[in-house]
C-alpha cells in the first residue's frame, strides 16, 4: 500500500501559517502569529482549533487569536484540575496507608495474599521497588540510613503517584475496599472507577495535554439518576463534588465558573459536557 507523504513533508512556520490562511483562518497579526508558532507546536495548536472548523475548513470569521485564547483557557483549566486532584491524591495516600496498614501491618503491601490478583501485585511491587531505589527524597534516604530498605506503607506511600494509588486500590480485596470507600461515602466499585478517571485527568493535566473538547476513553461510572455525559470532563467535575470536602469543592467550583466567564467569548462549555440541566447534578 502506498503511503501519502504530504503530512510528512517539513513545513516552515511561515508555511504553516499559509496553510491556516488557505483553510480560511483569519490572521490579524502575522508576526505575532509566527511568534506563537515558534513556541507552540503547530499540531498541538491545531487541536484547539477543532470548534472553529467544519470538515477541513475554518468557519467564517474564525481567527488565530480565538485559537490562542482557547489554548490559554485550557492551560488554566489544567492548572485548576491539577490543584483539585492533588488534594484527592494526598488524602488518598493518607487514608489508604492508614486503612491498609491497620489491617495488614506496615509491610503488608509486600504480600500477595493481601491482594486480589497476584500477577498485578507482582508488577506493582517491581514499580514500587524501582521508585524506592531511584528516589532522592530526604525521608527515603533517612529511613534507609537509620532503619532498613524495607519501607513501611506509611512511608512508601509518599512516593506513590495517583496512578499507583488507583491501581493499589483496584487490586485490594473487596472487603478492604469497602472500608476505604466508607470514608468517601461511596460504594467501592464506583470509587475504583472514579480513582481511575481522576488519574486519567491528572496525567493529562500534568503532561500538558488538552482537556478542552476531549472525549475520555475511561467512562465515569455515574448513578442512574445522574444524566451527564460520562466521557466528558463534566463527569470528573461531578466526581470532585463527591470526593472533595465542601470548602475545597466550593473553591474549585467557584474558580471553574470564573474561568468559564473569563473565556465565554471563545469557549463553549458543552464541549466539556456541560449540557442543559447539568446544574441539577453539580452545584454549590
Amino acid at each position: 500500500m502506498e503511503i501519502s507523504t504530504s503530512s510528512k513533508t517539513f513545513k516552515t512556520h511561515s508555511e504553516q501559517l499559509e496553510i491556516l490562511k488557505e483553510r480560511g483562518l483569519i490572521i490579524e497579526d502575522e508576526q505575532k502569529a509566527l511568534k506563537y508558532l515558534r513556541t507552540i507546536n503547530y499540531y498541538r495548536l491545531t487541536g484547539y482549533m477543532l470548534q472553529l472548523k467544519h470538515n477541513d475548513r475554518f468557519i467564517n470569521n474564525s481567527t488565530f487569536e480565538q485559537a490562542i485564547k482557547i489554548y490559554e483557557f485550557d492551560t488554566e483549566l489544567r492548572r485548576l484540575f491539577l490543584e483539585a486532584t492533588e488534594y484527592i491524591e494526598i488524602t488518598l495516600r493518607s487514608q489508604l496507608a492508614y486503612s491498609f496498614s491497620n489491617l495488614y501491618g506496615g509491610l503488608g503491601y509486600k504480600k500477595s495474599e493481601n491482594f486480589h490478583d497476584e500477577s498485578i501485585h507482582t508488577s506493582f511491587l517491581k514499580i514500587v521497588e524501582k521508585k524506592i531505589n531511584d528516589s532522592r527524597e530526604t525521608f527515603v534516604k533517612h529511613h534507609k540510613m537509620n532503619y532498613d530498605t524495607q519501607l513501611p506503607l506509611w512511608v512508601a506511600v509518599e512516593i506513590f503517584s495517583m496512578d499507583i494509588l488507583s491501581k493499589f486500590y483496584a487490586n485490594m480485596h473487596i472487603k478492604d475496599k469497602k472500608i476505604l470507600a466508607e470514608f468517601y461515602g461511596v460504594n467501592y466499585s464506583s470509587l475504583t472507577n472514579w480513582l481511575h478517571s481522576i488519574t486519567t485527568v491528572r496525567n493529562i493535566s500534568a503532561h500538558y495535554s488538552r482537556l478542552y473538547n476531549r472525549k475520555f476513553t475511561v467512562k465515569v461510572r455515574l448513578f442512574k439518576e445522574i444524566s451527564l455525559p460520562n466521557n466528558k470532563l463534566v463527569s470528573v467535575v461531578y466526581i470532585l463534588k463527591r470526593l472533595l470536602p465542601n470548602e475545597e469543592w466550593m473553591r474549585f467550583f467557584n474558580s471553574l465558573q470564573t474561568l468559564f466567564e473569563q473565556y465565554s467569548d471563545v469557549i463553549q462549555i458543552h464541549h466539556l459536557g456541560f449540557i442543559d440541566g447539568w446544574d441539577k447534578h453539580i452545584k454549590l
